[in-house]
């Protein structure tokens, strides 16, 4: 059994990985201030919680440098082993075709070799995180590059932070395009407004490309969204969870 930790700009997410079609994770606020006493103290709960499984490895996954530290240091002074980071210490096993390679964040490496091996290429993989990415995995299986955009919980915060008495949404049950309320076109505006964004910019890929990609979408708001999107397309919760399982079994001859 596999330990896979991704560590984003928000959240911490720490995988059970049994194999690929069992996997429980839990979810962790990514804080800056905890130190790797907290961090070891969060993973004695959690392993509590599911019944303290044998494991055999621990990978990282991470964009935020200061924080993996501390929690390599705690899992370590809770099982006595050394975590693996990808980046580092295992290589993403797919060719990097960005200008500038050491640009590319790990974990969108991980979530396109996690579709290339899953769901095959060409392929796009959209990630709602912090910020929502769009990469792109070529006919020939390589990560080819991708799109940034503000992700949806930062539009919200922006915009009730610079707008007065607006009443606060959430994004479930979104039926209608034109709303009736302030907050049913608040609602109408970030959901369908994402959709439009995803469908425009899969369209625009496809056009630049020469040819059709698969669509998978991962993260917390992807299930959401995909509810309301009119193109083909896979939901994938624990993407970046298989992704780590498949660089560890692939790079260590499995």
């Amino acid at each position: 059994m596999i330990i896979g930790i991704d560590i984003g700009n928000t959240t911490v997410e720490i995988g059970f990985i049994y194999d690929i079609e069992k996997i429980s994770s839990y979810r962790l606020k990514t804080d800056y201030a905890r130190t790797s006493d907290d961090w070891f103290l969060d993973l004695n709960q959690i392993f509590s919680l599911e019944g303290r499984p044998q494991i055999d490895r621990c990978l990282i996954s991470s964009v935020v440098p200061i924080v993996e530290d501390r929690i390599a240091e705690g899992f370590l002074r809770l099982t006595g082993e050394k975590p693996l980071f990808i980046g580092k210490d295992l290589a993403v096993p797919i060719k990097n075709n960005y200008s500038r390679p050491e640009e590319v964040g790990i974990d969108r490496l991980v979530n396109s070799f996690a579709v290339s091996r899953k769901y095959g290429f060409p392929a796009i993989v959209v990630d709602f995180g912090t910020a929502i990415t769009f990469d792109v995995v070529n006919e020939k299986g390589e990560y080819e590059g991708g799109a940034i955009f503000p992700g949806i919980d930062a539009s919200i915060s922006v915009l009730f932070s610079k707008t007065a008495r607006l009443p606060s949404v959430n994004l479930k049950n979104v039926k209608v395009v034109v709303g009736k309320t302030t907050a049913d076109s608040i609602r109408s505006g970030i959901y369908f407004g994402y959709i439009s964004l995803v469908e425009g910019m899969v369209e625009r890929i496809n056009r630049e490309a020469g040819y059709r990609h698969k669509l998978v979408l991962t993260g917390g708001s992807g299930k959401v969204l995909c509810e309301g999107l009119s193109i083909p397309h896979i939901y994938d919760r624990y993407l970046s969870m298989e992704g780590i399982y498949m660089i560890f079994r692939e790079l260590q001859g499995y």
